[in-house]
């Protein structure tokens, strides 16, 4: 008898407690997001990563892009849920449709490194060109991949030039390999060795010899000009993803960099 009083107990409990759905009735996107936000990064008490995603889901539900973006990320990764990178790659494309720069990025990432088939180098440009537009460092780098693979070297300096002005040691690198090779006419191994030592002195130093061969290939006043360059070069080329604090996270330097994870994103925009 005790125990049916109990049961009883548990379910009005039950009942009477508001479900997540019950809580958000009425929400704005942008509120449901940053509860989503809140549920993912908050405390430990309050963290919640199965309430982050139903909060994510329904401000994406309303369209919202970062919301979206979120999401793709969660079934890119498998951040507590399932990894599923056609489902990741749904939940980007619908943000990147609103004109996201970041979602554009990260859509055409998937595209460019074959996780979502087929590896469409031409839909792959297509939205990086949009996120390009908008000043995404990350999106001209990948633009530089693309025509390396196509063998136009004259644009891809264009676009490895232009993510390397604004601080990505990734391009800054593969810049410097073209002016050493010769492939960006005309070769300049003085600027290849600039380049070399800004991307370097970023902590990006891929196992390439590149760097010890230019210095035996340059004059002693000219590795001295090239180095005070090179500093007058990390104070205009700082990165600024970085100065807007799109930086810090587990393969940002990969040759294909990771997508930044939630709490980072809103500085990538």
């Amino acid at each position: 008898m005790r125990q049916s009083h109990l049961a009883v107990l548990l379910i009005v409990l039950f009942l009477g407690r508001p479900s997540l759905n019950a809580q958000t009735a009425g929400a704005s996107a942008p509120d449901l997001f940053t509860k989503g936000m809140n549920a993912l990064e908050g405390s430990s008490a309050t963290r919640s990563a199965a309430n982050a995603i139903e909060y994510f889901r329904q401000s994406a539900a309303l369209g919202y892009a970062p919301a979206q973006t979120v999401l793709g990320y969660v079934y890119e990764t498998g951040q507590g849920t399932t990894p599923d990178p056609r489902e990741a790659f749904e939940f980007y494309k619908k943000a990147a449709q609103q004109d996201d720069p970041l979602a554009e990025w990260l859509v055409a990432r998937m595209i460019f490194s074959g996780e979502v088939p087929p590896r469409d180098l031409n839909e792959s440009a297509r939205w990086l060109e949009k996120s390009s537009a908008q000043g995404n460092a990350f999106a001209d780098y990948l633009l530089g991949k693309i025509a390396l693979e196509r063998g136009n070297y004259s644009l891809a300096g264009n676009f490895l030039s232009k993510s390397a002005q604004q601080g990505l040691p990734q391009a800054q690198w593969q810049l410097a390999v073209l002016l050493r090779d010769g492939q960006v006419v005309p070769q300049d191994k003085f600027e290849a060795y600039v380049w070399t030592l800004v991307s370097s002195d970023q902590g990006f130093r891929p196992n390439d010899p590149q760097l010890q061969s230019l210095e035996t290939e340059l004059s002693a006043a000219q590795l001295e000009q090239a180095k005070t360059k090179a500093r007058e070069l990390e104070g205009s080329a700082t990165r600024s993803v970085t100065a807007r604090g799109c930086t810090g996270w587990p393969g940002e330097f990969d040759e294909i960099p990771a997508p930044p994870p939630p709490d980072i994103q809103r500085f990538c925009r």
